[in-house]
């Protein structure tokens, strides 16, 4: 979905064409149905696993703003809107997690966006479909139909945030809220820094796609290593290393905002963005072969442990000529090779 916002709204204001909305909506269903039933599907085939719940959640992290890029599209409100619509969607995201990592639980609330949320996108891109995307565009000069959807939308992350913060201050009978606190220091320092990058540089008007993603995507990498310290009880990081390039591009753009250019502002960007995608890229590589390792476990494949089979585990052989399907087991426990024989 995100690709055809991409290659049909590169300024994030202009109309795609009927179908491309049809199609978001459908790709949205899809991805919110399958985002609830994995955990189902890894319950049902008794493939639940640490790594499991980490790939789901590192994965909707990657999400947050290709999402914001795609309704910001959609309504046709601009890059400046756009960015307003990603940090509304980063903080109910991380704060949901941060709760998660004290309370022990996931708690979405009323109003959330695996569900809730998703919904309403699924409405709006069918609303857009039907009447075009101008149907977004009308209003005064001062605001629009589509901006105040983003505004309504950001109260709902507002209200969200609030009830993170407050079932969290309720368990501070357990661990002092100051600790808690403490937790959100690398969000709070890479929030302060994207929002003086977004204020002084010209790249989130000239360049909105590659400026939204390479914030997103550093935001996914934080995210994720938060999710794997919760996942694994490790102790909170208070600083990452991504950061430090992060603050040298913001600060080389205030520079050139005052006249002093030092480097190019879009080769800089081209660099965080490349930096970021490879940063994501070694932390998830190496993360899921430790914990394969560690858990035993094999990426992208299901155990297999037939009920018919006797003697405890399958043979590593056996396991392999099943798994490239030159061997086959029915429901009466036998197995069979290519020619049906029973072996």
């Amino acid at each position: 979905m995100y690709l055809i916002v991409y290659f049909q709204c590169p300024g994030l204001t202009e109309p795609a064409p009927r179908w491309c909305y049809f199609l978001i909506a459908f790709l949205i269903f899809a991805y919110q149905t399958l985002d609830n039933l994995d955990g189902k599907q890894a319950r049902r085939t008794k493939s639940s696993s640490p790594l499991g719940e980490l790939f789901d959640h590192c994965c909707d992290a990657l999400s947050v703003a290709m999402f914001a890029l795609v309704m910001s599209a959609t309504v046709r409100v601009g890059p400046k809107w756009a960015f307003v619509s990603c940090i509304v969607g980063f903080w109910p995201f991380y704060l949901a997690h941060w709760e998660e990592y004290h309370a022990g639980i996931l708690v979405l609330g009323e109003f959330n966006g695996p569900t809730e949320a998703q919904v309403l996108f699924i409405i709006v891109e069918i609303i857009t479909g039907i009447f075009t995307s101008d149907i977004w565009t009308f209003g005064s000069d001062k605001i629009s139909i589509g901006q105040i959807l983003i505004i309504l939308v950001s109260f709902g992350g507002l209200f969200t945030i609030y009830t993170n913060f407050r079932n969290t201050f309720k368990l501070q009978n357990r661990i002092p809220f100051y600790k808690c606190l403490i937790q959100l220091t690398p969000f709070c320092i890479f929030n302060i820094l994207i929002i003086i990058w977004a204020s002084v540089t010209p790249l989130l008007e000239e360049k909105p796609h590659l400026f939204m993603m390479t914030i997103g995507i550093i935001f996914s990498y934080i995210q994720s290593r938060y999710i794997t310290q919760r996942v694994c009880h490790d102790d909170c990081k208070l600083f990452y290393p991504i950061l430090v390039p992060l603050a040298v591009v913001v600060l080389n753009s205030v520079f050139a905002k005052g006249g002093v250019n030092i480097i190019s502002e879009s080769i800089l960007l081209w660099a965080l963005f490349a930096l970021a995608c490879a940063q994501f890229m070694i932390f998830a590589y190496f993360n899921t072969m430790q914990l394969c390792e560690h858990l035993k476990i094999r990426v992208f494949v299901i155990p297999y442990n037939p009920a018919g089979a006797t003697g405890g585990e399958i043979s590593s052989s056996l396991l392999s000529a099943i798994e490239e399907g030159s061997i086959e087991h029915n429901d009466d426990g036998e197995f069979r090779n290519d020619e049906n024989d029973k072996i």
